[in-house]
């Protein structure tokens, strides 16, 4: 019997636990042994008068936003160069050092290449191989068995991002993507003003319209690092004259890079823009005829219960609109009217009695709610002088057009994110940054490519038995860990246990409680060491045929191709979805090959941005097609079109009445808060930052981007010097959930009372334990009101350090 050796120096051929008797041929790793490193892989081949060489053209990673599109080159069959294909906008031929390094990565010595079983306890890495039939025959058991003992809510699948798969979610009915707490908590504050598609503060328009702005205020967005391909909009804007203000409590590369830089306490995004909303509502510097046209300021509001009249009775306050409109003050007709009335010019300031009931405008309730948050509150609060605060604010209400800019990696990820996100709109909108005509206004998330500011086409969905359908998660509950969320059975991609939540220890004895857990991922990321099955996948570039999946982002139409056969006895996502339908019953459903999935897709669309494309075109253009009618620059809201209940600018939030949230009220963060008693103990906010070489957890063991960094805590050199520290030491940092290992750094780069820390790095690389170990996993009961449910607060953390 072999020994069952762990995974902590990585599933390669060192480590591949081999049954009795089972040969070396059968282990699946392609070739010579030579083949199956890095090394061998990258090795020089012998030279000849005429080597085999040909191109193929992938997309790339979707999760760092960019959708570079890729033209491949491949000798003696391996991929030796890797560069930007030909795009009919040029502007989108891009690629960056992680697009560059993939000639390495798709070799990396982490490549999961069998099919491997759990042997030992979960979360020890401890495995057998095993063939694809048995691991995909035991996986369809504890499906069915499963789905009879609990029903079909009792399984969960972590889909990810940049996973090509199209059917397993409804193959397996279980519950989809069950409440991820990660780049939601500024778009559930942001985005229900708007009605925004993706609830994630997805921006209002392209980041190459900041060429048009004149003030551009950046907030908690390293967009430099986090989206790199996107940094010539950046410096277009930049050489254009506008002024680029960034808020950061950290000096990062985006900060170094803008026009000014202002630090401010961590997890204060709230009071800075309650701040400037109070600013511009005392110095009139809002824009009062669009807040009437647009924008539901003049709605009248009970002031007993908090809900807005309508012109007829309601039950749920979603039944509203043109049926049952809300209600405004006429000022010409001095009398109550239906604001979608003809003719109307309804009151902003206002307050009356109804009925024996008072009520008041939604902007008056706000005036009101504004006055607890004067700009010296503010100043004192985010650390920023109120004589800049003021200066910053008149520049973005008076100096437009502006940018409102926020990321997915500052306050994003704060216990308070979502009353943020509703000031960031609010503030916005105040100075009519939506739906305008003229170029350069807007707000939002500007690294949120992928949804809206490239231009998304729809493609066509391939029909499925109606009972193939997910499962919904728990209202209840919006951490999977809950035992409210009913999982017995978890289905994991591309690394989601330590990425999604906080608190990692708690996560780990979760893990422990369940019947049984599959991993589909390309490389030994850490969740793989807590499957019972390992699921060995394809990278973007490998294909076992000529064509594979089609996405329809950044104003085209992109088609992944073969650039290289399956490497080791990796899958495809596809070929697993099929698989698995067999064994569900479900064989004869999906198609016979994502050839014709790609021309079903393209020749059933009905978006006007698609129909007409085929794939042939795509073949044709090496993969890259535009779409239709696509705008030089897009921006939405075009016309003052919106699909909120009143067809309006929601600015008032009834559903959180009950929170005290109808408009933003400051709720200080969780833990990293300056009076907090904590904090005698654990005197350090702990926040995790972005990097240029790795997307969350991708490619941290890409071995050309790991020689150019090391995990360490960076830390303000007045904070090392009183711990006794020095750059290079080996610390602990810990609080009560957990701890971890790993050299720390000084940097005046970050604040006094700060540390920071590249997020996603695997435990194998630290010297001790996970990230995750001490992050806050804290649950704001109003997360379960909220579009996205409720943030995990991984940047609202303290910690302390010490030398380990």
């Amino acid at each position: 019997m072999s020994e069952a050796i762990g995974s902590q120096s990585g599933l390669t051929r060192r480590s591949f636990i081999k049954a009795a008797g089972v040969a070396a041929g059968a282990l699946g790793l392609v070739g010579a042994a030579g083949m199956t490193t890095a090394d061998g892989w990258l090795a020089p081949t012998e030279a000849h008068a005429a080597p085999e060489e040909h191109c193929g053209y992938t997309f790339h990673y979707r999760h760092c936003q960019c959708n570079c599109h890729l033209k491949c080159t491949v000798r003696d069959g391996r991929m030796v160069l890797v560069e930007p294909n030909d795009w009919p906008d040029k502007r989108n031929e891009t690629i960056c050092l992680k697009g560059i390094s993939e000639i390495q990565h798709t070799y990396s010595e982490e490549r999961l290449q069998v099919p491997l079983k759990r042997v030992g306890e979960r979360g020890t890495g401890e495995f057998v191989e095993i063939t694809w039939d048995e691991a995909l025959d035991t996986i369809a058991d504890k499906v069915k068995e499963t789905q009879e003992k609990y029903g079909v809510g009792a399984i969960a699948i972590q889909t990810a991002v940049d996973s090509l798969t199209t059917f397993l979610p409804q193959l397996l009915k279980g519950q989809e993507k069950p409440h991820r707490g990660i780049d939601i908590g500024m778009g559930n504050g942001f985005s229900p003003a708007l009605a925004e598609s993706g609830q994630q503060g997805a921006s209002s328009n392209e980041v190459t319209d900041w060429k048009n702005a004149k003030t551009i205020l950046n907030v908690g967005c390293n967009m430099l690092e986090t989206c790199m391909v996107t940094a010539q909009y950046f410096f277009e804007a930049k050489e254009a004259g506008a002024e680029i203000i960034t808020l950061d409590p950290n000096f990062c590369i985006t900060a170094e890079k803008s026009s000014r830089w202002i630090p401010m306490v961590a997890g204060t995004d709230p009071a800075l823009y309650l701040g400037m909303i109070s600013l511009i509502l005392d110095n009139g510097w809002y824009n009062a005829p669009y807040l009437k046209a647009n924008t539901s300021m003049p709605f009248l509001v009970k002031r007993s219960d908090g809900s807005l009249l309508r012109k007829g009775p309601v039950d749920d306050v979603k039944q509203a609109g043109s049926d049952n409109p809300f209600m405004v003050w006429d000022e010409s007709a001095g009398a109550l009217a239906a604001y979608n009335e003809a003719d109307v010019d309804p009151v902003l300031n206002f307050e009356t009695s109804i009925d024996g009931e008072e009520y008041a405008t939604v902007f008056k309730l706000l005036r009101e709610n504004q006055s607890q948050y004067p700009s010296s509150w503010a100043a004192e609060t985010t650390g920023i002088d109120e004589s800049v605060l003021i200066e910053i604010t008149d520049k973005y209400a008076n100096n437009g057009p502006s940018i409102l800019s926020f990321g997915f990696g500052g306050g994003e990820k704060f216990y308070n994110a979502d009353v943020a996100g509703h000031a960031a709109v609010l503030l916005a909108t105040l100075v009519g940054s939506f739906g305008t005509d003229i170029p350069g206004w807007g707000a939002g998330a500007y690294v949120n490519a992928y949804q809206k500011i490239f231009g998304a086409g729809k493609l066509a969905s391939w029909p499925l038995p109606s009972e193939c359908k997910t499962a919904p998660a728990p209202k209840a509950s919006v951490d999977y860990r809950d035992e409210e969320s009913g999982i017995r059975f978890m289905w994991v991609q591309n690394g989601a246990f330590q990425q999604i939540a906080g608190n990692q220890n708690r996560t780990n004895e979760w893990a422990k409680s369940l019947d049984f857990v599959v991993v589909q991922d390309i490389w030994h990321t850490p969740s793989v060491d807590w499957a019972d099955i390992v699921l060995p996948v394809c990278s973007h570039f490998e294909v076992d045929e000529e064509v594979g999946f089609l996405r329809a982002l950044r104003g085209h139409v992109l088609l992944q191709q073969k650039v290289l056969d399956p490497l080791f006895e990796s899958k495809t996502d596809f070929w697993i979805d099929r698989e698995m339908a067999k064994r569900l019953g479900y064989g004869d459903a999906l198609p016979k090959s994502q050839e014709e999935l790609a021309r079903f897709q393209l020749d059933k669309a009905t978006d006007k941005a698609i129909v007409g494309i085929t794939l042939d075109d795509l073949l044709a253009n090496n993969g890259v097609v535009a779409l239709k009618n696509q705008p030089d620059i897009a921006r939405s809201y075009s016309g003052q079109t919106y699909k909120t209940t009143s067809g309006k600018i929601d600015l008032y939030y009834e559903n959180l009445v009950s929170y005290g949230q109808a408009l933003p009220q400051y709720e200080a963060p969780n833990e990293a808060y300056e009076d907090n008693p904590l904090r005698d103990e654990y005197p350090l906010i702990m926040t995790q930052r972005r990097s240029k070489y790795f997307i969350h957890q991708n490619f941290m063991d890409a071995t050309w981007l790991r020689q150019h960094y090391e995990p360490t805590l960076e830390m303000n050199p007045s904070d090392m010097a009183a711990r006794g520290l020095a750059s290079g030491d080996v610390i602990e940092a810990f609080n009560d959930r957990g701890s971890f290992r790993c050299a720390c750094v000084a940097t005046e780069a970050v604040r006094p009372g700060t540390a920071a820390v590249v997020e996603g790095i695997w435990d194998k690389y630290m010297d001790a334990g996970n990230v995750q170990n001490v992050t806050n996993d804290a649950v704001n009961p109003r997360g379960k009101a909220l579009a996205k449910g409720r943030v995990t607060p991984f940047n609202d953390t303290l910690i302390e350090v010490k030398k380990a």
